[in-house]
């Protein structure tokens, strides 16, 4: 332990933190530099207590101006499970006593054993034929919430322990219980712990009546709320006296002292019933006086209250005498606290005292932690050796080095004489790989030559003799840029990106020898004659989902009349009574048969029902109808067909 050095103690209750800095001196003194306490503002929960402990510990710290970054940590006692115990005791060895009393704790545990921490002490009292076991048994998410807002701080946790224990700790170490069997009375916030002492003897037991109890009968008898109710308990909070005394002159005083009375009379049942467990489970004597602590035991006529119930004299617990005060530590603002502090005095001294009960439910990630640090110094020692050793090694190495750059040389000077073969030999597989490339991009352009020829014959060998079309324009999908070797020039872009050009026109896949892709010999496209130069094509997959054709058809039933609602129609006209109208996203009719025999109906018909266009009416479909700008008896369309299987091209162009 470094000379002066500093540890803070934090004591984590159910509604206040309170926080010690401890400075500990070569000559094993404890000094007390600064205190801290401060309540919660709002009420802890599952999901608010690491941010809630955390936010209040960084105010804390700020405010006091500690130093310390390793920290000692009390939980409360109505967030653990303490249990006692008794095992035979024979001629057993530390082991088997160890083995005896890990058995005996894990019955107590009414967990699952994975989801907790826990730990065990043997306290040895005056029978001889068996020895007293202490469990304490904490859920580790708890322990872990509390551990996680300390280190979020910046704060080190070395230690975890409970405030029944460390509270017994500091009254052990200040003689209580000594010639005496004594019972000190801790009530909390939450929860009251009493704690019997009897020489070596340890009996604790948590009581969850407390200051808690009190604010919430005080908010249920006047109606108001918790908040409410605390602020009269503080006021006008008082210990009734019972029998014939003077009531207060305030009606709220008299009500609230008479609620207190009888919340501590049912504390007060709760200490004799535990009185009587003590003596009949532990063997131990009925206390002979009671010490008071814990920020609720300072109601006024609190002490005389147990004093009479219990027919034992009960004073106030210091804790202060085993540490030294040190000068800049306001004493006047210490004594006004001073009650609270138990806890927090006994969690320091277990820093470097020997203390009766020793326990620890540090989380077991920070326990190895705590391992690999304290192991840091033969790590050290373990790196150097290494060190020492690849030193070594690396003389070996280097002079083998020099021998194998020696004979590296002499390779290389043979090596240099094949040289140009491998370049040659490379260059030559490049080229392969170009002309095998080239191959394959011919072998897709032939193949897709068959299915557009495919496409329009199944198109004209579906429509009807008395429809017609004027137009037929591809649906393009996703484009996919790509780069790829070919011979021949370069591969001109139709303008107007038709693939259907007229033959010798700028057609882009049909075009005759103005520069298409099937040109005629000699005109450029990829099929041409000789003449031509090699070079590298720069293409797009361009993926093909459809087509929108747009045609004329002959209306075969004059007469009978259906109005539209298509924003592009100019004015009514003649179509088949079998057609009913479905507005498009576009806003226009798009006509559905139920009967008839409309051309343009029959040409969708036909169309779905073939095996290379979709079937679902969605997707193939007149998208426009209307009357023919010239003809009464003709109208136009514009019609959308799916591909049941999407086409996918390769587009050229030059680099």
């Amino acid at each position: 332990m470094a000379k002066n050095e500093r540890i803070l103690a934090i004591d984590i209750g159910a509604t206040s933190i309170k926080l010690c800095e401890f400075e500990y001196g070569d000559d094993g003194s404890i000094g007390l530099a600064v205190f801290a306490y401060r309540e919660y503002e709002e009420e802890l929960s599952e999901d608010t207590r690491m941010g809630v402990v955390a936010g209040l510990l960084r105010q804390m710290l700020s405010e006091s101006g500690c130093r310390a970054r390793r920290a000692l940590v009390s939980i409360s006692g109505q967030s653990v499970l303490m249990r006692f115990g008794k095992i035979p005791y024979g001629n057993y060895d530390r082991k088997q006593i160890k083995q005896l009393a890990e058995f005996e704790a894990r019955r107590n545990i009414p967990f699952a054993i994975e989801e907790v921490i826990w730990d065990y002490q043997l306290i040895v009292g005056e029978d001889s034929e068996s020895v007293d076991i202490m469990s304490v048994v904490v859920k580790d998410s708890i322990v872990s919430q509390f551990t996680n807002s300390v280190s979020s701080i910046g704060l080190e946790p070395i230690l975890v322990d409970v405030a029944p224990v460390c509270c017994y700790n500091a009254a052990r170490a200040n003689g209580l219980g000594k010639d005496e069997s004594v019972a000190l009375l801790n009530i909390g916030g939450r929860s009251t712990n009493l704690i019997f002492l009897q020489g070596e003897r340890f009996f604790a037991r948590t009581i969850p009546i407390a200051g808690y109890s009190i604010t919430q009968q005080i908010a249920k008898e006047f109606s108001i709320g918790l908040p409410e109710a605390e602020e009269l308990k503080r006021h006008h909070g008082f210990v009734s006296l019972g029998g014939a005394y003077a009531e207060p002159s305030s009606e709220t005083a008299a009500s609230v002292s008479k609620i207190i009375r009888n919340v501590m009379a049912r504390l007060h049942g709760e200490i004799s019933r535990s009185i009587s467990i003590y003596k009949a489970q532990q063997k131990g004597a009925a206390p002979t006086r009671l010490y008071l602590t814990g920020g609720s035991s300072i109601l006024t006529y609190c002490d005389t209250f147990f004093a009479e119930k219990l027919d034992i004299p009960v004073e106030y617990f210091n804790p202060f005498p085993v540490i030294n005060i040190l000068p800049g530590v306001d004493r006047q603002r210490l004594g006004e606290v001073a009650h609270m502090f138990s806890e927090t005095i006994g969690l320091g001294l277990r820093f470097t005292v020997s203390c009766p009960i020793e326990i620890s439910l540090l989380p077991q990630e920070i326990r190895r932690q705590q391992a690999l640090t304290a192991k840091k110094p033969y790590f050290i020692a373990a790196m150097l050796a290494v060190l020492i050793l690849l030193g070594t090694m690396l003389i070996a190495l280097q002079t083998r080095a020099a021998s194998i750059q020696d004979h590296a040389g002499r390779l290389q000077s043979v090596r240099n004489q094949y040289q140009p073969n491998l370049q040659k030999i490379k260059s030559m597989d490049s080229e392969a790989k170009g002309k095998e490339d080239q191959c394959k991009q011919l072998a897709d352009l032939l193949m897709q030559r068959t299915i557009w020829p495919m496409l329009l014959n199944e198109i004209y060998r579906l429509k009807p003799d008395d429809l017609w079309l004027t137009a037929i324009e591809p649906i393009y999908g996703e484009v996919q840029p790509f780069e790829a070797s070919s011979v021949g020039p370069v591969v001109a872009t139709a303008g107007e990106d038709s693939l259907f050009g007229p033959r010798g026109g700028e057609d882009m896949m049909f075009g005759g020898g103005g520069g298409g892709l099937f040109g005629e010999p000699g005109g450029g496209g990829l099929f041409g004659g000789p003449g031509g130069e090699a070079a590298v094509a720069v293409g797009q997959v361009v993926s093909i989902g459809g087509l929108n054709l747009e045609g004329a058809f002959v209306v075969p039933t004059p007469g009978q009349t259906a109005v539209t609602d298509s924003p592009e129609a100019d004015y009514p006209f003649a179509v088949p009574d079998a057609v009913a109208a479905d507005v498009t996203e576009e806003g226009a009719m798009a006509p559905r048969p139920l009967s008839g025999n409309s051309p343009e109906i029959v040409f969708v018909e036909r169309l779905r029902s073939s095996r290379l266009f979709s079937s679902e009416s969605n997707m193939t479909t007149l998208k426009v109808f209307r009357q023919h700008p010239d003809f009464k008896n003709a109208g136009t369309f514009t019609l959308q067909i799916k591909f049941e299987f999407p086409l996918e091209y390769t587009q050229y162009s030059g680099k």
